[in-house]
């Protein structure tokens, strides 16, 4: 059984009825949106539990070969795996891909391999910085939030998302300094 993938006016239309029903917005809806247009970086800033997360994944929906990647603050992978799971993500076997600013960065590591390999750069739909104030509040002892800037010169096409629930505009500016965007 195949599905259909609906178009980006179609995305519109159904955000439309839903307003018109439920008297709300899905404003989730708008941010896949902007994250598929990819013509600018995207920053989504809402309360805790109110959805973000569903931005991060509704653009795999409208791009049956797309990858995202969300770089967490948290340290979630066990070193023994990480050399298995770069072959894999290389091998096209993830969509979604959750990883810590370390292994990102690391410099020789799998994903250096990855960001010049043209087929799986292509298929990147964005990079989505979780907890986005963590890359400026936490560059000076994680310094591959730092670094991050890298990603800009390596992946140009990549649109990058800032997704947190405590942004302010004095963090939110570092940030967008910190990533050149």
């Amino acid at each position: 059984m195949s599905l259909n993938k609906p178009s980006l006016p179609t995305i519109d239309a159904i955000r439309k009825k839903t307003f018109a029903k439920l008297g709300r917005d899905p404003w989730q809806a708008k941010v896949a949106r902007e994250i598929l247009r990819a013509e600018k970086d995207v920053i989504c800033v809402a309360p805790t539990g109110a959805g973000k997360t569903l931005t991060f994944w509704m653009p795999l929906l409208f791009r049956e070969d797309g990858i995202q990647i969300v770089v967490t603050p948290l340290n979630i992978l066990g070193t023994q795996s990480v050399a298995e799971l770069e072959l894999d993500i290389e091998d096209g076997k993830y969509r979604a891909i959750v990883i810590n600013p370390e292994l990102l960065m690391k410099e020789g590591g799998g994903f250096e391999r990855l960001w010049k390999n043209q087929d799986f750069a292509s298929r990147i739909i964005s990079i989505i910085w979780d907890e986005a104030h963590c890359v400026s509040l936490w560059s000076a002892f994680r310094t591959e939030y730092r670094d991050a800037y890298r990603l800009r010169y390596l992946l140009p096409h990549v649109r990058f998302v800032l997704a947190s629930a405590t942004l302010p505009e004095e963090i939110q500016i570092e940030v967008m300094r910190i990533l050149i965007m």
